[in-house]
C-alpha cells in the first residue's frame, strides 16, 4: 500500500464520490509534503481518504458529494507556494489543507493571508504559523500545539530533577520552536535546570557520533531533541551503543510515534519521555477505538498519529461547512471561530477564537521494551486546552 502510495505522488488523486449525482461537490485539496515526508504524510492521506469517504456514505456536506484531490508540496517552500497557485488555479477548491513541513506551513500561511484564501493545517508544525504569524485565514485542524505538547514533556520530564541539559535538534523551524518551546516550559516546573550544550544539524546530514561524544564531554544529565527520521535513528543508536542512553534521561517527541518505534524495533533506548498515540490500547472515544480497528483493517498497521491528526481536521472542515451552510471564504471564517466540533475522535472539541487552534490533546508515555518490541507505558492523555499560554501571551505574539 505505502509503494503504491508513492509511486503516485505526483499524481493528483481522488477519493471516489458516494451518490454524486449531478451535485456539484465541495472541492478540498489536501497538499502535503509527500516527496520528502512519506512517513507522516502517507498516514495523513489515509485519514483523509477514511474521514471523506465516511462523511460522503452519510450524504457528504449540505446534500453535497466531497470530493477531495491530493497533491505533493515538492518539500521546498521556494517552490510549495508556486505549486499551490498552480492547482489553485487548475482544480479551483473551496478549501485547502496539508500536513507539511514546518517552513512551508509558514509560507503557506503567508500565502492564505494574502490571497484571502483559507488554510487548514493537518498536522502539528511551527506554532510562529498561528501565534506570530497567525491571521484569520490559517487554521489548525488538529492539535495540540507544539507549545503544548513540550509543556507536558516538560511537566514529566521535571519530575526527575535533571539540571544540566543538552540539546540536539534540526536547525529550521520545527526545531528551533520545539526547543524554545520546552525551554519556555521546563523553566516554569524546574527553575534551576541549566542549559549546558546546544546543537544543531541540517536534516539528513547528522554526524551522530560526534553529537554524542560532545554531549557525553559536556556531562549532561538529560537531553532534548526534536530530531525525527533517519537522523533520530541514528542519534539514538550512536547514544545507546556509547552509553549516552543509560547515563542520561532523553526526551524527544517524536519517539513515540509507532511508526518510529516500529522501525527501531528491540533496540530503542528505554526511559525516552516522549508522546505518542495509542488509539488503538487506548481509546479516548469509541469513535476512536472504531477508527483504530478500520485503519488496522485497511492499513494493516498501528494507527499513526498524522492519521487520527487529518481525520480530525476533516470532521472539523465538515462542522465548519454545517455551521456556516457555505463554502465562500467569510462565512467559513466566522463559522471556525470557537466551532464546536462534537463527537469527534477526540471527544468534543472546540476550535479557539484567539488563535485558531482545536482543543485535543495527545498521550504523554515513556519507552520500554516488553516481549521484544517497543512500547509506550504510563502512558497518559493530556487535555491541549490545559497546556496552553495565557490568553495575554498569545495576543502580545499575534500583535
Amino acid at each position: 500500500m505505502m509503494r503504491m502510495t508513492l509511486f503516485a505522488l505526483s499524481m493528483l488523486l481522488f477519493v471516489p464520490l458516494a451518490n454524486a449525482g449531478e451535485k456539484t461537490p465541495v472541492k478540498i485539496l489536501d497538499i502535503s509534503s509527500y516527496s520528502s515526508g512519506a512517513a507522516f504524510t502517507t498516514p495523513t492521506r489515509q485519514g483523509f481518504d477514511m474521514v471523506i469517504n465516511a462523511q460522503n456514505s452519510v450524504g457528504g456536506v449540505l446534500g453535497r458529494p466531497i470530493e477531495i484531490i491530493h497533491a505533493d508540496d515538492t518539500g521546498k517552500p521556494e517552490t510549495a507556494v508556486t505549486k499551490l497557485q498552480q492547482l489553485l488555479l487548475t482544480e479551483k477548491p473551496d478549501i485547502v489543507t496539508g500536513c507539511n513541513l514546518a517552513n512551508i506551513e509558514l509560507a503557506f500561511s503567508s500565502y492564505a493571508q494574502q490571497h484571502k484564501m483559507i488554510f487548514i493545517s493537518a498536522c502539528v508544525n511551527s506554532d510562529t504559523s498561528v501565534w506570530q504569524q497567525g491571521n484569520d485565514y490559517m487554521y489548525r485542524g488538529a492539535g495540540p500545539l507544539l507549545y503544548s505538547f513540550n509543556a507536558m514533556m516538560a511537566e514529566r520530564a521535571a519530575q526527575q530533577h535533571k539540571m544540566r541539559w543538552g540539546t540536539i535538534n534540526h536547525n529550521y523551524a520545527w526545531g528551533q520552536d520545539n526547543i524554545a518551546a520546552f525551554k519556555t516550559n521546563l523553566a516554569k516546573y524546574e527553575p534551576q535546570a541549566q542549559w549546558v550544550q546546544e546543537l544543531w544539524t541540517p536534516i539528513s546530514k547528522i554526524d551522530a557520533g560526534s553529537v554524542v561524544n560532545v554531549l557525553l564531554q559536556s556531562n549532561v544529565d538529560a537531553v532534548y531533541t526534536s530530531l525525527w527520521g533517519s537522523d533520530l535513528v541514528q542519534f539514538l543508536r550512536e547514544a545507546k551503543k556509547r552509553g549516552l542512553t543509560d547515563k542520561v534521561l532523553i526526551v524527544g517527541d517524536n519517539v513515540g510515534r509507532p511508526e518510529f518505534m516500529a522501525e527501531m524495533g528491540g533496540s530503542l533506548p528505554v526511559g525516552i519521555i516522549t508522546t505518542g498515540m495509542p488509539a488503538f490500547e487506548h481509546p479516548l472515544t469509541p469513535d476512536m477505538k472504531s477508527f483504530a480497528e478500520k485503519y488496522m483493517e485497511l492499513y494493516h498497521q498501528d494507527v499513526r498519529m498524522t492519521a487520527l491528526e487529518s481525520y480530525l481536521t476533516g470532521q472539523v472542515i465538515c462542522a465548519a461547512i454545517e455551521k456556516a451552510q457555505s463554502v465562500e471564504t467569510d462565512a467559513l471564517i466566522a463559522a471556525l471561530k470557537n466551532l464546536e466540533v462534537k463527537h469527534s475522535l477526540f471527544g468534543d472539541i472546540t476550535v479557539r477564537d484567539i488563535d485558531n487552534v482545536p482543543t485535543n490533546g495527545i498521550w504523554i508515555g515513556e519507552t520500554a521494551i516488553v516481549d521484544g518490541k517497543p512500547v509506550l507505558i504510563n502512558a497518559e492523555y493530556k487535555e491541549g486546552k490545559n497546556y496552553f499560554p495565557s490568553d495575554a501571551e498569545i495576543e502580545q505574539m499575534r500583535k
